[in-house]
């Protein structure tokens, strides 16, 4: 898997690692929505295009995996697939690939409050992106 979940009293732990900014939130994403439901059973028939404004990367970060959990919230959205068109330190254009969240067919899984700024981190090392974020459960 490209990412690994961290345990964590009252939070659970994403870190992730890829050769891109693009890559990495999109290894975010779906290690979000693999704590949501098992993503194997999610079929991609329907698109969401997702657009974060952020002051810096850290904060890209955090509002992504927020909005992930807006439409889940608000439209039971659950990703197949995550496709990161473009990522700035301030801006990330998106697309998630999959379906509406259906209890017959989707097992649930962790509810995921908020994605946190506590001990998040992201960085780039030796061309190697490397991000931890912790979300309220």
């Amino acid at each position: 898997m490209p990412f690994e979940i961290l345990e964590h009293t009252a939070e659970v732990g994403l870190r992730a690692e890829a050769p891109t900014l693009p890559a990495l939130l999109a290894d975010l994403g779906m290690g979000l929505f693999s704590l949501i439901t098992d993503v194997q059973t999610v079929r991609r028939v329907r698109t969401w295009d997702v657009e974060v404004a952020s002051p810096d990367l850290p904060s890209v970060v955090v509002d992504w995996l927020n909005e992930l959990l807006f439409l889940h919230a608000r439209d039971g959205a659950l990703a197949a697939e995550v496709c990161v068109h473009e990522v700035s330190p301030t801006h990330l254009h998106a697309t998630l690939h999959g379906e509406p969240f259906d209890p017959q067919r989707h097992p649930r899984g962790i509810e995921v409050k908020a994605a946190t700024y506590h001990q998040l981190r992201v960085d780039s090392v030796d061309g190697t992106w490397t991000a931890v974020v912790y979300l309220d459960i």
